[in-house]
């Protein structure tokens, strides 16, 4: 009965702790506690409401003008020069509306009106309204928007992944703290163990007869001792330093780690690679699109449309006219034809004029040589994107190596925690044959409980290996 209470006593008082904050719970506490998360995720947030603000559609520019209004009072007096009353305009304006269509040809319609009122005695109006439209159809192909659309995807898909690793490095940072402090636990209670044993042999000896104090085996042991203890004071700083980091990490006090989550360590290479191997090919089409607006802006190629009707109403007179244009734009050259016509009263007045013009490139050579060097970045672009690439891989298959090794030593700690189970059960026995003392089980015992250690410290090292995975696919 006497050993059962004994054997009890010691498995009691050599046990892990059992209360313990679970692992989600210290992360969330961490990234709620971090000011460079805080700030990290207010930049992230800033970048998706920027991306959001430039996806908006365009819309309809109105732009409405009073014109030129004025208000002239009368002046009935009379003209020295002919005895006739002077008549003045009492009221005038010109309104005009301008509407451009968000489309790539830039659809303009501008319509404006001009409305004027005399008093001569009778009344005086005139209204002289007037539309057109004009829009350009860009015979290239080219894409005025393509350069800003791509530089916004380029920017978003950078700030998801830039989010998405801090994130990932910060739990990283958390692991690695809990890493330390279980490592500095683990070997903090192996040296108070061997310091117990040191000087429980030592008194067994002594009390043996098996040594003298003040013989020089005697102080050797004791020197031993000595700086067993100072070993141990050096380890419990240094748990009380990293501790302290924890708290300052996480804000919350240590007392141990519980619930840790089972890593997931399945290597997949992307067919696509991660977004850094995205972002070069984005990088590529960035320069492509580069080269081609620069060589769009050296040989433009267009054609414009525009028409417009015109006319005049008033008490004395009435008149309508109209105009249908077409032009060519080719760079440093263009033609033109516009078609009008004009009614007055009865008569129908159509002409036909023709436009061209011609001048000398001042820039060509500038221009040539600027293509090159846009040629030569779409090149740079594309050996990046080959090496992105080959990095990624290489990365991916490095990461595949390296879980082989943890996979290795996960299995072997296994088979050592079941020979240590096994052993703890023997030497159990054993003691109760009367065949061992309970310093041999407590050592098993101790055995299994540093080994609970090295579990854990795998299982993080697990954590730690898989958000590279997943930092490297990002």
């Amino acid at each position: 009965m006497k050993k059962n209470v004994l054997l009890a006593a010691l498995l009691l008082s050599s046990a892990v702790p059992l209360m313990a904050t679970p692992y989600a719970e210290i992360l969330s506490a961490a990234m709620a506690n971090s000011p460079q998360m805080r700030a990290s995720e207010l930049a992230y947030q800033n970048s998706q409401l920027t991306q959001q603000q430039y996806n908006l559609p365009d819309s309809v520019q109105v732009t409405v003008s009073t014109g030129t209004v004025s208000v002239l009072p009368a002046d009935n007096a009379r003209n020295p020069m002919n005895g006739r009353e002077t008549v003045s305009p009492d009221f005038s304006m010109a309104p005009s509306v301008e509407v451009v269509l968000p489309n790539d040809g830039q659809t303009t319609i501008t319509a404006s009106t001009g409305l004027g009122f005399e008093y001569d005695g009778s009344g005086y109006y005139d209204f002289t309204p007037s539309i057109s439209a004009k829009h350009t159809f860009d015979l290239t192909g080219w894409d005025s928007e393509a350069s800003a659309d791509l530089s916004s995807a380029r920017a978003s898909l950078q700030s998801e992944q830039v989010w998405q690793r801090t994130r990932l490095s910060f739990e990283n940072q958390v692991l690695t703290s809990i890493k330390a402090i279980l490592q500095a636990e683990q070997a903090l209670d192996q040296a108070r163990y061997n310091l117990e044993v040191a000087e429980k042999e030592l008194q067994d000896n002594l009390t043996l007869g098996l040594m003298s104090e003040g013989s020089v085996s005697y102080q050797q042991e004791v020197n031993s001792i000595n700086l067993q203890k100072g070993n141990i004071d050096a380890m419990e700083k240094q748990i009380a330093t990293a501790q302290e980091q924890y708290k300052t990490l996480t804000g919350l006090d240590w007392d141990g780690v519980d619930e840790l989550p089972t890593p997931d360590l399945t290597v997949n290479i992307l067919p696509t690679g991660n977004t850094t191997v995205i972002l070069s090919q984005i990088d590529v089409q960035i320069a492509e699109q580069a080269l081609a607006d620069k060589r769009h802006a050296v040989s433009p190629s267009g054609i414009t449309l525009s028409g417009g009707v015109n006319g005049t109403i008033n008490k004395n007179d009435n008149s309508a006219g109209g105009n249908v244009g077409l032009s060519y734009n080719a760079g440093n050259w263009s033609v033109g034809t516009t078609f009008s016509g004009s009614y007055d009263n009865s008569d129908f007045i159509p002409s036909l004029t023709f436009t061209g013009s011609w001048s000398n490139k001042t820039t060509k050579r500038s221009d040539e040589l600027q293509i090159q060097i846009l040629e030569n970045e779409v090149i740079s672009a594309q050996s990046d994107l080959t090496a992105a690439r080959t990095s990624y891989v290489q990365a991916m298959q490095d990461l595949a190596n390296r879980v082989i090794s943890h996979n290795y030593t996960v299995q072997n700690q296994v088979a050592t925690d079941a020979y240590n189970t096994a052993a703890l059960e023997h030497q159990k026995q054993l003691y109760e044959a009367g065949l061992c003392s309970a310093d041999d089980v407590r050592q098993a015992e101790k055995t299994i409980e540093w080994a609970s250690y090295d579990n854990m410290i795998n299982t993080v090292d697990g954590l730690l290996l898989q958000n590279e995975i997943q930092q490297q696919n990002i």
